[in-house]
């Protein structure tokens, strides 16, 4: 029986049939919450139906020991009120230093510059409030990105956590529209937090004198809420058409696309999640950067019903310390992170010598067979025994784990499954989407695809012949996901031409490549631009390759890279410095040998060659996409000034290749290969 439905009659040459979700074939909604149709409208219904509910939430802050404690919340109620004297004293100040509209939009955008705390969300929806529309700024990809997207979105005022204030002053030149600076913490520094570590009075101060100097307004949101409370005025409410976010584009694969989405388009896209998720009063714990769509689509789709959304601290190594004392019963993850807590723990578990690695490994395969044929997800005895100790890593809580940004591997998917006694399951989406498109239903229990259409949502294939890729073949159709929603975004800022490119008439080109399972569920299988050509005719998927292989124990990340002419691939390998460094230590005959001197050392990358190829021999990787030679990098892809990362942590392919330009040419050289470092960018990021 498949699992999507195939709309009759609607194939035509070049792309698939049409499909559907099961559930709502005639491609709609039928009714439910037709009466919410803008973010602002869910939110307030959330505070109608759920007045007193803890709704924002962020752990204690200790200055003394810099230690977090418990979560302390604002209930839907507080939020309600703050809002309305925050979006007051908002319009006051716009009013008097930010009166224009912008000429594109119409609206006002109002930027945000922080981690994920409770003031991101409540800024946003204080926006809402007006009409104006949030950008979402962040500087996780250095100096340069959080620049362009101030001046792309040509922003005027911005609400940032006190740490970002000295950088915005000492560069306001690179952002000359800027005009006001509202801090997210209290300038008079009356309630310490970790973004104020560094700063006193004195040092305010001087923040304030330098603001003054180069005509910036700089005050902090508990001013503007009692010059609000002081001066109360009438929202501006937004209509469905209204935009409700300025977004970029991963940036995977090209440079960075500002894309404009409406409360309209987040509303539908939320509400086909609400009934996909299948999730009541949950608890949901956002550290997927909110400045990237899908953390807010998932709250916002989880704000239909109760929701608790706890944040977590800001600190990355205190991760699941956040969790365990957040107890989430919702996890929105990636991939990596997964990754990361698997090589850890599975090395004490299913992959552990002597009696415990068997017993381990034992209770592992009793509970996938007891999930697959369906007697849920619980066993009290190996979850007593075994995996106990790895879901309370994560809260002990969890109901539902979902993994986006790019494909889970199956092996990761069914461990942990098994280790957190919970469904995990994984979906598709863009920024262009506006969240998950494509998801895996809770009740289904498979590995290897991404799902079926949501609800309200159609999905096609569309043949990529120079690719070898036919989307009417009737025994495995392949080609580009192509989307037709009312929930994919409007128009790229300003770029009226690469608009024009995305779309196929009502139609979103994806630039991902998919495969139709026999099942009716979806996998995807390729990326317009992140596959290359080798010598022997080939095209290689790089992404399944570097997931096979970034699994190794001794390395943390890496990025695979070939060109036409050369019929072996290179790496770009980032180590694992626990186990790398004992590692290469032996095979330097010294144990005093740093990381940084290992990864220089020929024999240590011919040694890592083999390991890697080893490994790829025993997953079954195409034979033919063979890595011939490493390079061993010592600094990580995500270090601040590198940019080498997107906001959803997936490789910023063409960066990293410029970087490596003349270390991968060294390469192919050793190799004996001639050199055409040539990628195939093509397809949106």
């Amino acid at each position: 029986m498949l699992k999507s439905f195939v709309v009759p009659s609607s194939e035509v040459p070049g792309y698939s049939s049409i499909y559907r979700h099961p559930d709502y074939t005639g491609g709609t909604f039928n009714g439910q919450f037709a009466d919410i149709t803008t973010l602002y409208e869910i939110f307030k219904a959330q505070v109608k139906n759920y007045p007193k509910e803890n709704f924002l939430g962020a752990r204690t802050y200790y200055p003394e020991t810099n230690t977090f404690g418990d979560y302390e919340w604002l209930t839907t109620t507080d939020v309600d009120e703050m809002i309305d004297d925050y979006g007051s004293g908002l319009d006051q100040i716009y009013a008097k230093h930010a009166p224009d509209m912008n000429e594109e939009t119409g609206q006002q955008p109002l930027g945000i510059f922080s981690i994920n705390r409770p003031e991101w969300l409540l800024t946003e929806l204080t926006g809402f409030r007006s009409c104006r529309y949030s950008i979402g700024v962040s500087d996780a990809a250095g100096i340069e990105a959080y620049e362009f997207y101030i001046r792309t979105s040509e922003l005027e005022v911005i609400v940032c956590s006190m740490d970002k204030i000295p950088r915005l002053l000492e560069r306001i030149e690179h952002t000359p529209k800027l005009k006001v600076i509202i801090s997210m913490d209290k300038l008079d520094c009356s309630k310490p937090t970790l973004f104020t570590r560094a700063f006193n009075t004195e040092t305010t101060e001087e923040l304030k004198s330098k603001a003054a100097s180069l005509n910036i307004v700089l005050t902090d949101i508990a001013q503007v809420i009692e010059m609000g409370r002081a001066k109360p005025t009438e929202p501006t409410l937004p209509k469905p058409s209204t935009y409700c976010t300025l977004g970029f584009s991963s940036g995977s694969t090209s440079t960075q696309k500002a894309i404009l989405i409406t409360h309209g388009a987040l509303t539908v896209t939320s509400r086909a999640g609400y009934i996909t998720m299948e999730q009541r009063s949950a608890c949901h714990f956002s550290f997927m950067a909110l400045s990237h769509i899908l953390d807010r689509y998932n709250i916002y789709a989880f704000m239909h019903d109760v929701v608790h959304v706890g944040f977590s601290s800001g600190v990355e190594e205190l991760l699941l310390s956040d969790m365990q004392a957040l107890h989430p019963t919702i996890l929105v993850t990636t991939p990596q992170l997964l990754s990361s807590v698997y090589n850890k723990v599975a090395a004490s578990t299913i992959e552990a010598k002597g009696v415990y690695g068997m017993l381990s490994r034992f209770a592992y395969k009793s509970k996938l067979n007891r999930v697959s044929s369906g007697g849920g997800f619980k066993h009290a005895l190996w979850d007593w025994l075994v995996f106990g100790n790895i879901a309370q890593l994560f809260g002990g809580n969890l109901r539902l784990v979902i993994s986006a940004a790019v494909s889970l591997k199956p092996e990761l998917q069914d461990f942990f499954r098994a280790a957190l006694s919970c469904n995990v399951t994984q979906g598709y989406g863009q920024t262009e989407t506006v969240g998950l498109i494509i998801t895996q239903k809770t009740d289904h229990i498979s590995s290897g695809d991404i799902g079926i259409p949501s609800p309200g949502v159609d999905i096609r294939l569309r043949s990529i012949p120079e690719m070898g890729y036919v989307a009417t073949d009737p025994q495995c159709p392949r080609g580009e996901i192509m989307i037709r929603s009312k929930g994919i975004f409007s128009e790229y800022y300003k770029a009226p031409e690469k608009t024009a490119k995305a779309k196929d008439g009502e139609w979103l080109a994806t630039g991902d490549i998919a495969q139709l399972n026999p099942d009716g569920t979806l996998r995807t299988i390729d990326r317009m631009g992140n596959v290359i050509r080798t010598a022997s005719s080939i095209y290689v998927e790089l992404e399944p390759l570097e997931m096979i292989y970034s699994t190794h124990q001794l390395v943390d990340s890496m990025m695979i890279h070939g060109t036409l002419h050369a019929h072996d691939l290179v790496a770009i390998v980032v180590p694992r410095p626990e186990t790398f460094v004992p590692w290469a230590q032996k095979i330097v005959g010294n144990k005093d040998a740093e990381l940084v001197e290992l990864c220089k050392d020929e024999r240590v990358a011919s040694e890592m060659t083999r390991e890697l190829r080893a490994l790829g021999a025993r997953a079954k990787a195409p034979s033919k996409a063979v890595i011939g030679a490493v390079h061993l990098e010592p600094r990580a892809f995500g270090d601040v000034d590198r940019d080498f990362l997107t906001l959803s942590r997936k490789l910023r392919r063409f960066k990293i290749v410029l970087h490596y330009d003349a270390v991968i040419n060294d390469l192919c050289q050793k190799m004996g290969n001639d050199i055409d470092l040539q990628m195939k960018t093509s397809g949106s990021s």
